[in-house]
């Protein structure tokens, strides 16, 4: 276990302990509020980022990367061409990182590639190197937006739910069952950071703090990793 390691342990066993002190600070009401809100938030933020994404590359990014390929093509009149018109086609997209597309596994597909539609060739390109890359950025950045959204929208109706903590049954146990849903909640912190460090490790930036050889070194974070982003992964 490496430095790196114990600090994402330690910060998962700091985010733990904050949100139990704060559950019982705030009260059963709120924090159960916030626990089962931040739940829906979500599930909802995961559905809204794959249809907004799938929709704003197919309608906006698509068209636009095959025109810009196939104009980039037309002319070629080797594979080395090719490949080198499509890069350039790509370096030239507003608002996409360019240099996150890798063509190496696209030159091995392409040597027959004069004498081919260069219309079919930009499709083929755009399926298998562009989406795969591009698609996920904007899920991303879908989901972050959503769910930013909704848990706005959650703390606004979990702050107007604290009258609960005056009824007398509730009062009497209201920072013990606080700090219980305090754990819940620092599990979904946990679960949130999970899923935008996959995307971070997935875009190869700084990998020697970020990557799934480093989370399998940790005690705790590996079980958040592995459930929120592992191959049997809850969401």
């Amino acid at each position: 276990m490496n430095f790196v390691s114990i600090i994402y342990d330690a910060l998962a066993i700091f985010i733990i302990i904050n949100c139990i002190r704060k559950g019982a600070k705030n009260g059963f009401a709120k924090t159960a509020v916030q626990a089962i809100g931040y739940i829906f938030a979500i599930v909802a933020a995961l559905v809204i980022s794959r249809i907004c994404a799938s929709l704003i590359y197919t309608t906006a990014i698509q068209p636009m990367v095959i025109e810009k390929m196939e104009s980039s093509i037309a002319n070629a009149v080797d594979t080395e061409s090719v490949i080198n018109g499509l890069a350039s086609a790509v370096e030239g997209l507003p608002a996409i990182s360019y240099f996150l597309f890798d063509f190496s596994t696209a030159a091995e597909n392409l040597v027959d590639s004069v004498g081919l539609d260069y219309a079919a060739i930009a499709v083929s390109v755009e399926e298998s190197v562009i989406r795969p890359v591009a698609e996920p950025i904007l899920e991303t950045v879908a989901f972050a937006v959503s769910l930013i959204l909704l848990a706005t929208v959650v703390s606004f109706v979990a702050n107007g739910s604290k009258f609960v903590n005056d009824v007398p049954i509730i009062g009497k146990a209201n920072s013990f069952f606080g700090g219980v849903f305090g754990i819940a909640n620092g599990v979904l912190e946990l679960c949130i950071g999970a899923f935008i460090l996959d995307f971070v490790i997935s875009a190869g930036i700084f990998p020697e703090y970020f990557s799934e050889d480093i989370i399998e070194k940790t005690y705790i974070f590996r079980w958040i990793y592995s459930a929120v982003c592992g191959n049997n992964a809850l969401i």
